[in-house]
């Protein structure tokens, strides 16, 4: 395991489609604002979360992959796509400075803290995440997901809250997912299976767990043959109020973005909060 900086990725703000879902083709500027340096709130500079919590540090490692021995999120059926189900934690969960005690979880491979989205917003990762909607995320593996009910195998989104105060944890896990791919004025499923992990610890630490990903049936489809493997998908942290972020990395139908190594099995991000 190694630690590595968290790169902040100078990529034009777009969705799933390669452009900007503002559709001028514009950018918007990602900034890590370490609030310690700013040391006053008339420093000029804004931030939404409190002074002095605006950042986390990143180890990406690898660790084997257990299954999550969970519980079925209430209101998850087969076939869900673009699904949102908020939960009430079982602690208080600080996310940049600013307390939480209930998350929303998406079908599309990321919690968010902040206000539910739907439609494009939620189908279309942010590359890199940006201004827009949905704020205080967590993308585990945002890409546009959907539980698949055929063969080989069946999706599923559990939960599992273990542990005891003053470290429990509330780990939730997207297992054999599929995805979609657009075309014309429709969206077809690519065939891959992706199986993923978020765990919340009640001390701030936040780990992003990878499991079994198998290759596309249609590897000419999307971002290509990596589709499993994260080559469209979006993964990192943004704070309420979508000024602060943690980009790792990030791609589109078009393609990875630079800095893009792939996701396969045994991958870990752990996120500490400075």
């Amino acid at each position: 395991m190694h630690a590595v900086a968290i790169a902040l990725l100078g990529l034009a703000a777009c969705g799933r489609l390669g452009f900007d879902e503002r559709g001028d083709g514009g950018t918007t500027a990602s900034a890590k604002v370490d609030a310690a340096a700013v040391g006053s709130a008339d420093a000029g500079i804004a931030i939404d979360a409190p002074l002095g919590a605006g950042s986390y540090t990143l180890t990406d490692g690898t660790a084997p992959y257990v299954n999550l021995s969970g519980t079925l999120v209430p209101g998850f059926a087969a076939l869900a796509d673009d699904e949102n189900y908020t939960m009430t934690l079982p602690f208080t969960f600080v996310f940049y400075g600013i307390s939480y005690t209930t998350v929303t979880i998406s079908m599309n491979g990321y919690l968010t803290f902040d206000t539910p989205i739907t439609g494009a917003e939620t189908e279309n990762n942010d590359c890199p995440l940006d201004a827009t909607p949905p704020g205080a995320t967590i993308a585990v593996f945002w890409d546009d997901l959907y539980a698949n009910n055929t063969a080989p195998s069946t999706g599923a989104l559990s939960y599992l809250a273990a542990g005891t105060a003053p470290d429990r944890t509330w780990a939730v896990e997207w297992r054999d997912m599929d995805a979609y791919y657009p075309a014309g004025n429709n969206s077809f499923t690519q065939g891959i299976r992706v199986t993923h992990e978020v765990v919340l610890h009640e001390t701030g630490t936040i780990e992003m767990r990878y499991g079994p990903r198998t290759a596309p049936l249609y590897p000419n489809k999307d971002c290509g043959a990596d589709r499993h493997r994260g080559c469209s998908a979006t993964v990192g942290l943004e704070a309420s109020g979508s000024k602060i972020f943690n980009n790792v990395q990030c791609g589109t139908s078009a393609g990875p973005g630079p800095g893009y190594t792939s996701i396969d099995e045994g991958r870990m991000f752990t996120f500490v909060p400075n």
